[in-house]
């Protein structure tokens, strides 16, 4: 009798533990497997990159033609166009009615009248430079009391000039704006004072005359030959201005005067 009924019971708890409604004790293949199990459950998928919508590359465009060729502005202008077209005057003593210009066959030719002693200035406006070499062929058709001039690094505070006159002088100098505005002589002479030179040819000859204008070093030439003083190279040393534009002009003192530019030029040294 009791061997029946420890057979039911060991039926009957077989039975419960088949449909699972024995308590998990966490013994057994039955532990590790419903361990396992969670363990599935929690584990985090993998990170995936996004990676960024691709679109298409913008075209190149043309640069603009200083950028894209620098040798374009270099020049040689022959007065052949209109002047008012690439230059600005500029007045720095006498009255404008005072000047009186014209083109013809490619070549500018100036006057001015008295009574003031004038100075005139044709800036380019169209191109800078930091390192240049301008240079102008010139003739006088009229009295010897007269200068021609060309301008290096010119911007509204100043400039590098270099002058020479038909009286076989030359000068090399700096303008300074706010020396003018102090009421004072704007230009500073580096040689303090003109000097003379055989190279400049008299009467009806032309001359051609350069200003080098190339890093802190501003030197001058007379048709051909670089200026020498003291036996030595004249090179003048001077930071004031590093960049600007480039010009030509023609002063006088209170007299009828007549001259002409055949052409103007930029070099790149």
């Amino acid at each position: 009798m009791k061997m029946k009924i420890v057979a039911l019971l060991l039926t009957g708890a077989l039975l419960l533990s088949a449909c699972g409604s024995l308590p998990d004790l966490g013994l057994g293949g039955a532990a590790k497997a419903t361990e396992t199990l969670k363990l599935q459950e929690i584990k985090p998928e993998p990170t995936r990159a996004i990676l960024p919508e691709v679109t298409a590359l913008p075209e190149l465009t043309a640069l603009p033609e200083e950028t894209a060729n620098p040798e374009s502005a270099f020049f040689r202008y022959e007065f052949e166009k209109d002047l008012n077209e690439n230059w600005d005057l500029k007045v720095i003593s006498g009255l404008e009615k005072q000047l009186e210009w014209s083109q013809d066959n490619g070549k500018l030719r100036i006057k001015t009248m008295p009574p003031n002693d004038v100075n005139f200035i044709f800036m380019n406006n169209k191109n800078t430079y930091k390192d240049v070499i301008v240079q102008a062929e010139v003739e006088n058709t009229g009295q010897f009391d007269n200068a021609f001039s060309l301008v290096c690094r010119a911007t509204d505070a100043g400039w590098y000039e270099f002058r020479i006159s038909s009286s076989v002088y030359y000068e090399l100098l700096r303008y300074d704006l706010y020396k003018k505005g102090d009421g004072g002589n704007a230009y500073t002479n580096f040689l303090e004072k003109r000097i003379g030179s055989p190279l400049i040819k008299t009467g009806p000859e032309k001359n051609v005359f350069s200003l080098s204008c190339v890093d802190n070093q501003i030197t001058a030439f007379i048709n051909g030959v670089q200026l020498y003083r003291e036996k030595r190279p004249l090179v003048i040393e001077d930071t004031t201005y590093g960049e600007g534009t480039i010009g030509f002009g023609f002063l006088g003192y209170g007299k009828v005067l007549d001259a002409t530019f055949d052409w103007v030029e930029t070099i790149k040294p």
